[in-house]
C-alpha cells in the first residue's frame, strides 16, 4: 500500500517538474527578437483614447499616493543630504589632519 502512494507522489512530483520545465521553456525564446506591430491610424487614435482615459482614472490615485509620502520622501531626502554632508565634512576634517 505504502509502496502505491509513493510511486504516486513520485509521479505526480515528475509530472509537475515535467510541466513546470516546459512552461518555463515555453516562456523563452530569443531575448533580443522584438514583435514588430503596424497599427493603422484608426488603431492608433483607438489606441491613444484608451491611454487617455487609463491616464485620467489613474492621476487621482497617484496624487493622492504621493501626497500621502510626501512628508516621508521629504524627511529621507534631508536625513541623506545631512548624511552625505556629514561624511564629507569627517573626510575633509581628516585630510586637515594630515596636512599638518
Amino acid at each position: 500500500m505504502k509502496k502505491h502512494l509513493l510511486k504516486a507522489k513520485l509521479s505526480l512530483g515528475f509530472s509537475v517538474l515535467f510541466l513546470l520545465l516546459f512552461f518555463l521553456s515555453a516562456c523563452g525564446g530569443k531575448k533580443n527578437s522584438e514583435a514588430k506591430v503596424r497599427l493603422s491610424s484608426n488603431e492608433r487614435a483607438l489606441m491613444d483614447s484608451l491611454y487617455i482615459k487609463q491616464i485620467e482614472v489613474l492621476r487621482p490615485q497617484w496624487d493622492s499616493l504621493c501626497e500621502a509620502r510626501y512628508e516621508a520622501s521629504v524627511a529621507q531626502a534631508v536625513d541623506s543630504l545631512i548624511t552625505t554632508r556629514l561624511e564629507e565634512e569627517v573626510r575633509l576634517r581628516a585630510r586637515i589632519k594630515q596636512q599638518q
